[in-house]
C-alpha cells in the first residue's frame, strides 16, 4: 500500500537506493561464489596431494612408523604391515608389543633417544616375528616429528630398512676371513713343524742306521719315529685345512670311490648305527685326490657316528646337481655350473648356530679330552676348497646334521692309463747333488744320509751361494735338491738361473708346504719332483735315485 504522504523525490530516491542495494547483494554473492570456488580448488588441491603423499608413503619398500610421545603407533606403511601381519592390526599398540612381542620397554631403543633428546638417532635392531622369534636384522633410523605451529616435538618417526641378507652376507665374510687367517697360522705353524720333525727323522733314520737291533736305544729311537710320525699327520691335517698340501688329483667315479669304501664303513660305525648308500646313476666324474677324498668320507662318516652313542641312522648320497648363482653365494664360495653331491646325514643330537659357525676351526671339538683332536672337520674344509669345491651344513639341535660337499663335475673323462710298478729304486749313487736349503739342521741331515749313500755333495745354505757354487763348479751337477720357499729366490727362480750353466741338471723339490701362490699360480712346472716334509732317509734315497734314473724330458 502506497504511503500518501510520500513525495514523488522521495520514492525516486528509495528506488535509487534499492538498486544500490541490489547492485551490493550482486556484487556479494559474486564474491561468495568465488570463494566457493577457491574452497573447492584449494580442497581438491589439498586431496590430491594427501594422495600423493599417501602413495609416496606406501610405496616406499622400507619401513616407516609414526609413534606418539607414549610410544603408540599412528600410522604405518603397508611395509609394516607386511613384516607384521601377524601382529595386526597395529594402529594404537604400543611398538615394543606391536613389533617385538614384549609387555615393556626394549633395552636398545632409538626411538626413546629421540623422544628424549629431540635429535635423530640409530641402531641395529632385530627384526621378529610371531611370538617375539628372531627372523633377521633391521637398520632402525629415528627422526623427530615437531609440530609447526609450536615447535613441541609431538612424535617420532621410525625408517625401518631390513639388513637381513646383508648382515648375512658379512657375518659369512667375517667368517671367511677368520678361517682364511686360521689357515695362513696353520700353513706358518705347520710349516715350521715340519722343518723340525724333517730333522728330526733324519737324524734318528742316521743313529738307526749306526745302532744294531740288539741294542736297547734302538727301540728308543724307533719310538721317536713313531712319535714324529704322529706329528707329522698332524701338520698334514694343518696344511690341508689352510690348502697348502700338494695333491695328486686324478679323475674319480664318485660313485666307484663310495662303493669300494662300503665295507670299510660298515665296520667303523659298529651295529647301532645303520647305514643307509644311495647313489644317482650316472653321478658323473670329479677330479680330486683319491686318498684325500676318502679321507673326506671317513672323517664325515666318523663325525656322523659320534653323534649318535645311542645309535641311530646314517645317510650316504651322491647326485649330479647344477648349481646356480644364487645356491652357489649361499657361503660356499664356488662358481655355478655343474656338481657333483655328496651328502652326508646323521640323526644325532644336532648343532645350534653357535656351534656350527666354529665346526670347520682346526682344533675345535665338542667331544671330550683325548677323545678328538679337533681336524677331522677342519681337514674336509680344507680338502674340499682346495679341490676346488664348497661344502655346507645344516643342522638343529636333536634333530641331526646334513653336510653336503659339492665338487666340479669333469664333463670330458679322459682315459688315464696307471703306470705298470717298477722296480724298488736303489738307495745309492755317485753322482753329484747341488743341496739348497736354508734350514741348518735339515741341511745337515740330508747331506750326511746323501753322503753316506756315495752321492758328492755341493751344499748352499740360499740360493745366492748355490748360484756362486754353480759358477765356480767345473764339473757336471746331476741333480738339484732344493727347498721351494727360501728367502729373496724361490726353488723354482733358482732352477731358471741355473739352467744355462748346467743344461744336465736334475731337480727334486722338497718344501713343508707348498705355499698358496705355488698351487694358484703353478709355480712349480708341470710334473716336477716333489718330497714333502718331514720325510724318512728311505723316501728321501728312493727320490733322489729315482729322479737321476729318469729322463730328464719327463722328469
Amino acid at each position: 500500500m502506497k504511503d500518501p504522504n510520500r513525495t514523488p523525490e522521495q520514492l525516486q530516491e528509495e528506488v535509487v537506493h534499492l538498486r544500490k542495494r541490489l547492485v551490493e547483494l550482486e556484487a556479494l554473492e559474486a564474491k561468495h561464489a568465488r570463494v566457493e570456488k577457491d574452497l573447492t580448488e584449494a580442497r581438491e588441491e589439498l586431496e590430491q596431494r594427501e594422495r600423493f603423499l599417501s602413495n609416496v608413503f606406501s610405496s616406499i619398500q622400507d619401513g616407516i612408523s609414526v609413534l606418539d610421545t607414549d610410544l603408540n603407533i599412528i600410522r604405518v606403511n603397508p611395509t609394516m604391515e607386511r613384516w607384521y601381519s601377524h601382529a595386526m592390526p597395529l594402529k594404537d599398540k604400543k611398538c615394543f608389543l606391536a613389533y617385538h612381542d614384549r609387555d615393556k620397554l626394549c633395552e636398545v631403543c632409538p626411538t626413546r633417544k629421540t623422544l628424549n633428546t629431540g635429535e635423530a638417532a640409530y641402531e641395529i635392531v632385530p627384526k621378529t616375528g610371531a611370538g617375539g622369534k628372531g627372523v633377521g636384522w633391521l637398520d632402525l633410523y629415528s627422526f623427530p616429528l615437531f609440530d609447526n605451529a609450536t615447535g613441541q616435538l609431538k612424535g617420532v618417526i621410525e625408517y625401518v630398512r631390513d639388513i637381513t641378507d646383508r648382515k648375512r652376507t658379512e657375518d659369512e665374510l667375517h667368517q671367511s676371513q677368520k678361517m682364511d687367517a686360521v689357515g695362513r697360522l696353520a700353513g706358518g705353524v705347520s710349516h715350521d713343524l715340519n722343518n723340525l720333525l724333517t730333522a728330526i727323522a733324519a737324524y734318528a733314520d742316521l743313529l738307526l742306521m749306526d745302532i744294531p737291533e740288539t741294542n736297547p736305544s734302538s727301540l728308543q729311537v724307533t719310538e721317536i719315529k713313531k712319535a714324529v710320525e704322529q706329528a707329522a699327520s698332524l701338520t698334514g691335517q694343518l696344511l690341508t685345512f689352510s690348502r697348502k698340501q700338494v695333491l695328486q688329483p686324478k679323475v674319480l667315479d664318485l660313485n666307484g670311490v663310495v662303493g669300494s669304501m662300503e665295507s670299510l664303513l660298515r665296520r667303523l660305525i659298529g651295529e647301532s648305527v645303520e647305514l643307509e648308500i644311495f647313489q644317482a646313476e650316472d653321478t658323473g666324474h670329479v677330479r680330486a685326490d683319491p686318498g684325500q677324498l676318502e679321507q673326506v668320507i671317513l672323517n664325515l662318516i666318523v663325525n656322523a657316528r659320534d653323534a649318535m652313542p645311542q645309535g641311530g641312522t646314517l645317510t650316504l648320497e651322491t647326485a649330479p646337481v647344477d648349481v646356480d648363482e644364487a645356491h652357489a653365494r649361499e657361503g660356499m664360495g664356488i662358481d655355478p655350473g655343474p656338481y657333483v653331491m655328496l651328502v652326508v646325514t646323521d640323526t644325532g643330537c644336532g648343532m645350534d648356530e653357535e656351534l656350527q659357525s666354529h665346526i670347520f676351526e682346526p682344533f675345535f671339538t665338542t667331544k671330550e679330552r683325548h677323545k678328538g683332536t679337533g681336524l677331522g672337520l677342519s681337514t674336509v674344509f680344507g680338502i674340499v676348497k682346495q679341490s676346488k669345491g664348497g661344502i655346507s651344513v645344516s643342522s638343529k639341535p636333536g634333530n641331526g646334521t646334513t653336510f653336503k660337499i659339492y665338487l666340479p663335475r669333469v664333463l670330458d673323462v679322459p682315459a688315464e692309463a696307471e703306470p705298470a710298478p717298477g722296480p724298488a729304486p736303489s738307495l745309492v749313487g755317485t753322482e753329484t747333488v747341488l743341496l739348497v736349503e736354508d734350514e741348518t739342521s735339515i741341511r745337515k741331515a740330508v747331506r750326511q744320509a746323501l753322503q753316506r749313500s756315495g752321492y758328492r755333495i755341493l751344499e748352499a745354505p740360499n740360493p745366492g751361494e748355490a748360484l756362486l757354487i754353480s759358477e765356480q763348479h767345473t764339473g757336471f751337477i746331476h741333480l738339484m735338491l732344493t727347498d721351494v720357499v727360501m728367502p729373496r729366490m724361490s726353488g723354482p727362480h733358482l732352477v731358471e738361473r741355473l739352467e744355462p750353466w748346467h743344461p744336465e741338471m736334475k731337480v727334486l723339490y722338497m718344501s713343508g708346504h707348498s705355499e698358496k701362490h705355488i698351487l694358484e699360480d703353478e709355480i712349480l712346472p708341470p710334473g716336477a719332483a716333489f718330497l714333502r716334509k718331514p720325510f724318512a732317509v728311505k723316501d728321501l734315497l728312493e727320490q733322489v735315485r729315482r729322479v737321476l734314473d729318469t729322463p730328464k724330458d719327463i722328469s
